[in-house]
């Protein structure tokens, strides 16, 4: 199944597209920045460690894959420092502090002084009145309290914010204050409003004035509940900010805007006991586990060799191609290959055969393939499974003369260039077998030597051509390829569009005990 994410308001990123940024694109910038956002879908999911983890190798590696982005020098942002500081017993800080060095110094404060500073500014600035006077045409009511006695949206709206409202920098209202502002919130919340899109931008239309969210912003209610140890509702408010609003200024909050309210972390891990029921965009922890894995692997394959630019398969050369057989085949069908007791995928392609053997097997049985050489020099034959890749193909470890004659296969062949003999007259040569690279469904593997090839095919026929097939007798069927590179080569592509897909060819497969 394809695992994705979501990528902003209104996308989705996908992990092998995000793979790929950074294995093959020359630019990485954009890779980096989206996957500082998908960080913050991990904490948001409250995978609080993989989120670290996968921040820190963005710095760890950042010289090397984007010298020019943000995860650069030792830039940083308020968000990540409140996500340091809180979880500073348990994670140790990726960069310095160099980055605020001039801030704190100008105005003599500590780290944990101008986070506060910050998180006060983002409050009082939720708190504002001034502009429901200008555009909403409500002057401030003399009692805040009259919110009990009424169901205006708009009048409960300024009831919360000016029993929430405090001048004195850094001074927050009284605990009596904050409940009963957290009260008309929850009021207000409570009421039906019109339905918009997600992601639509409704401040640009009148729908605003209805709309919860953008009169009064829940990264505010979420702050209040907070601070009077109502955690619950806290998770409540969230929940309704992500199911209801989204992010972005329609709702008055970006993501980072909500991972910077005080004390969010002690919310997170009850909003995730809902799952995607509390949180449309959670991410399960097997599929953090996977992206964060497969990330951190692009990464430092980046890293380490820079950008890969990988060929089609066709013009791929021997050993890169091989190389993408097993890294693929693991991708899509590791389940099986785990039963049959491989780790790795490396283990898929066997050890290459040696001078020695290649010239023992050709004086029994004639000249091998050129291509069928150079495969067998580098890997000699692949593991497939009971189906897939028709079993794999053993090399010359098993070579026998086939059961099949010409003449039982002729009709697969005739339309490829084989001699219309007629009458009585049977073909000559015999067809070689290779054995299969795994227990498989009776699958064979099959090669019709070039000399055969020749002395049987029409004059289109050239030196060197050969014809190779696999299948089972069950199935009625004959893949037939102009040689074993063109078969492989076809495998790479069928199974990388897999990858592309989000597909696994083992999703059906049942471990045999």
């Amino acid at each position: 199944m394809l695992i994705s994410w979501a990528n902003g308001e209104n996308s989705q990123q996908t992990l092998p597209k995000l793979v790929n940024s950074f294995v093959k694109s020359s630019d990485t910038s954009v890779a980096v920045t989206e996957t500082f956002y998908l960080a913050n879908i991990l904490i948001l999911s409250n995978h609080i460690g993989k989120a670290h983890k996968l921040i820190s190798t963005l710095y760890e590696y950042k010289d090397e894959i984007a010298p020019s982005t943000p995860a650069s020098g030792n830039s940083s942002t308020p968000v990540l420092e409140y996500f340091w500081q809180t979880h500073k017993d348990q994670f140790a800080r990726p960069i310095g502090e160099e980055h605020y060095e001039s801030i704190l110094k100008q105005n003599s404060l500590t780290l944990d002084e101008y986070l506060a500073k910050e998180q006060w500014g983002q409050y009082r600035e939720s708190c504002r009145t001034g502009w429901m006077r200008e555009h909403l045409f409500v002057a401030e009511p003399e009692d805040p309290h009259i919110w009990r006695e009424t169901d205006d949206p708009v009048m409960l709206t300024m009831c919360s914010r000016l029993l929430a409202k405090e001048e004195n920098q850094g001074v927050y209202p009284s605990q009596e204050r904050m409940r009963e502002a957290l009260a008309a919130a929850m009021k207000l919340y409570a009421q039906p409003q019109k339905s918009v899109n997600r992601g639509d931008n409704y401040s640009l239309s009148e729908d605003w004035k209805s709309r919860h969210s953008f009169l009064l912003y829940r990264r505010l209610a979420i702050e209040l509940a907070v601070r009077v140890g109502e955690l619950e509702t806290a998770s409540k408010i969230l929940s309704m900010a992500l199911r209801i609003d989204w992010f972005g200024r329609s709702s008055g909050a970006s993501l980072q805007d909500f991972l910077f309210v005080p004390g969010i972390y002690d919310v997170l891990p009850l909003l995730a006991k809902g799952g995607k029921e509390s949180n449309p965009i959670f991410i399960e922890e097997e599929d953090a586990d996977t992206i964060v894995e497969e990330i951190i692997s692009a990464v430092e394959l980046r890293a380490e060799n820079g950008p890969r630019f990988l060929l089609p398969p066709r013009e791929a050369g021997w050993e890169e191609l091989l190389d993408r057989l097993a890294e693929g085949a693991w991708k899509v069908n590791s389940r099986e290959y785990v039963d049959q007791g491989l780790e790795f995928a490396e283990e898929i392609l066997f050890p290459p055969a040696t001078e020695a053997e290649i010239e023992a097997v050709e004086n029994d049985v004639g000249e091998l393939p050129s291509d069928f050489k150079e495969m067998i020099r580098i890997s000699n034959g692949y593991r497939g499974g009971r189906h897939f890749l028709a079993g794999g193909i053993a090399g010359i470890q098993g070579v026998f003369p086939s059961v099949y004659s010409m003449d039982e296969v002729k009709y697969h062949f005739e339309a490829r260039g084989l001699k219309d003999l007629g009458g009585d007259d049977s073909y000559t040569g015999t067809i070689l077998q290779l054995e299969p690279g795994t227990e498989c469904d009776s699958y064979d593997h099959c090669i019709i030597l070039p000399a055969m090839w020749k002395a049987n095919g029409n004059e289109s026929v050239k030196d060197g051509e050969y014809q190779y097939w696999n299948g089972a007798c069950w199935s009625g069927e004959f893949n037939i390829f102009n040689s074993v590179r063109d078969s492989i080569v076809h495998e790479v592509e069928c199974i990388e569009e897999m990858i592309s897909r989000g597909e696994k060819y083992d999703e059906e497969y049942e471990s045999v005990e």
